[in-house]
């Protein structure tokens, strides 16, 4: 088992206010606009890109993203593609986050995963959970997040247990990764 921690940024300047977890108000889903551009530490999933813009956003929630060469298409099923060639996928989108968001919420759900880069497939199983309303530094300042924890169990191909890029030799070692969006 697999234990993510995805801290919810994007979220951060909706609820930039001195607020105790207690305080903390349910969350709609953002919705983007043509012309956000999203920032990231060092990739976009596993596809290096520093900046995403949004491109396109359709009135279901469909959303189209330009990470330098790369289009992401996010939507019942999210993937980035190079030209016809597919980066990563994963079917349906990976759960780990679930609108409006609250302290306590719960959820959870399964996808099919695929990353270009080392052929690695997997199947996954995912549950969340909106554990606490806390404050986030980040380059442009401290907010309040919702903090997300998250369990993977997964298999992933041809490898067997876990991808080659897996930090241990023990599948059920905790990895944590911030999920940051802005």
């Amino acid at each position: 088992m697999r234990r993510s921690l995805f801290l919810l940024t994007s979220l951060a300047a909706l609820f930039a206010l001195p607020a105790l977890a207690e305080d903390a108000a349910p969350a709609d889903r953002p919705v983007p606009n043509v012309g956000d551009v999203f920032e990231y530490a060092k990739s976009f999933v596993t596809v290096k890109c520093a900046q995403c813009e949004v491109k396109a956003v359709a009135k279901d929630g469909y959303t189209i993203l330009q990470c330098g060469e790369n289009l992401a298409y996010i939507d019942a099923v999210a993937r980035i593609v190079a030209g016809n060639r597919r980066l990563v996928e994963f079917k349906p989108h990976s759960p780990v986050l679930s609108f409006p968001l609250q302290l306590g919420k719960k959820w959870g759900g399964q996808n099919d995963g695929y990353r270009d880069f080392d052929g690695v497939s997997w199947k996954s199983t995912v549950s969340c959970e909106a554990k606490s309303f806390e404050p986030v530094k980040v380059a442009a300042g401290e907010f309040q997040a919702y903090r997300i924890d998250c369990a993977d169990n997964w298999e992933a191909f041809p490898f067997g247990t876990r991808p080659s890029s897996a930090p241990s030799s023990n599948p059920s070692t905790p990895r944590r990764a911030p999920l940051t969006t802005s």
